[in-house]
């Protein structure tokens, strides 16, 4: 519809001599018409684009999804999923993996690692991405590795299907059957996404993985890539078969927010004859290590002083550890720690016959093992009281 100020030249037009009257008959003929049709309808929105089907190929990125830093993402790759823990540790396959006899994880499957997997810590960035339609199993790994070794990092380990050890075809949620490198990658219980579900649910095939060390010191990724394989009958993932996916694990080199207070020589004694145990989380170790650490002496410095203060009493030196690795290597862990406490405590004069050093591992966590911070609370040494 014209406005008042719109229409104001035209009549003007019309009201002057050099107006043609068969025009200005016409103009003037038009111009009822309008007035008779009123103003033009409203527009109406678009009506909103229906929800995606579970199952069905996303157009983008999923809503709040994010790349990791440290490795670019394969070019027109969708991310389905990322998560992320701004400080964390991760065992990464650095090795063909082996059977470890008689073990099994909590889904009933053969439980297989490398010989000396190695536990590296730092922001941990865990993504997994739908590749653009005939892009090869090769091709993105290669373009992976491209990427790192242009930048100036390097190749630490690569391996195809059965050469990596365990299952090459097993689905991430899978029981009864046998661990493989997606396992260590991506543990079962952190599978949430729709989407996520299709590509680490169901079976896989030609798989290939790297490990790659990141360019300046920054940190380690590891990539694991296949196809999308059969799916059952009922299954909402048919359109995912045969579709390359990726899973993209980086640990980025960052320094741990100090966050550990001391327990002061007062308040371990207070702890023990309350509760009959106390935490202690200023007593550092590196990851997948024994040692106790530098920084760790005030804290070591705070129980002399209470053991001195109370020559009678008898402690376990327990140590605890999350559930990063398996069973019987943070119990192992966790009794090499402990005996490292008592005799760094021994070496401070306090008498050996006082203090038993146990490990537990993960047996008795105090918060869930699913975020970093509640394995942070589970990493500790407690002293708990024996007379």
């Amino acid at each position: 519809m014209f406005e008042p100020a719109e229409l104001r030249p035209v009549a003007e037009w019309m009201v002057s001599e050099s107006a043609d009257p068969m025009i200005r008959m016409l103009v003037c003929a038009a111009a009822l018409l309008l007035i008779a049709a009123g103003p033009p309808p409203a527009r109406q929105a678009a009506p909103p684009a229906p929800p995606l089907k579970a199952g069905a190929i996303p157009p983008g990125d999923a809503p709040g999804a994010r790349d990791a830093g440290a490795l670019p993402r394969y070019a027109g790759a969708i991310l389905l999923e990322s998560k992320a823990s701004a400080f964390d540790e991760l065992v990464l396959p650095n090795a063909k993996l082996e059977r470890r006899e008689d073990k099994v994880d909590a889904n009933n499957n053969a439980l297989f690692l490398p010989p000396e997997p190695p536990t590296v810590e730092g922001r941990l960035t865990r993504m997994s991405y739908l590749l653009p339609e005939g892009r090869s199993v090769l091709e993105v790994v290669r373009g992976y590795q491209q990427a790192v070794k242009e930048a100036g990092g390097s190749v630490l380990f690569e391996c195809n299907r059965d050469e990596c050890g365990g299952s090459a075809v097993s689905a991430a949620r899978s029981g009864g059957s046998k661990t493989g490198i997606v396992h260590m990658l991506y543990p079962y219980d952190m599978i949430s996404g729709p989407w996520t579900e299709c590509v680490l649910q169901e079976d896989r095939a030609g798989q290939r993985y790297t490990l790659l060390d990141l360019p300046k010191g920054a940190g380690k990724a590891a990539v694991l890539a296949w196809t999308v394989g059969d799916v059952s009958a009922g299954s909402n993932c048919k359109s995912w078969v045969g579709r390359t996916v990726a899973l993209v694990v980086t640990v980025e080199t960052a320094a741990r927010e100090q966050r550990m207070e001391t327990v002061a020589a007062s308040a371990v004694g207070q702890g023990l004859d309350r509760d009959g145990r106390v935490a202690l989380y200023a007593i550092q170790f590196d990851t997948a290590k024994a040692e106790v650490k530098p920084e760790s002496q005030p804290q070591l410095a705070e129980l002399v002083s209470f053991l001195r203060g109370a020559p009678a009493t008898k402690v376990l030196v327990v140590g605890h550890t999350d559930n990063q690795a398996g069973v019987d290597y943070n119990l192992d862990l966790s009794r090499r720690r402990a005996q490292a406490v008592v005799a760094a405590l021994t070496g401070a004069g306090i008498a050996g016959a006082r203090m038993v050093p146990q490990g537990v591992g993960m047996a008795a966590p105090l918060a869930s093992n699913d975020t970093e911070e509640g394995r942070a609370k589970n990493r500790r040494v407690e002293l708990v009281k024996l007379n």
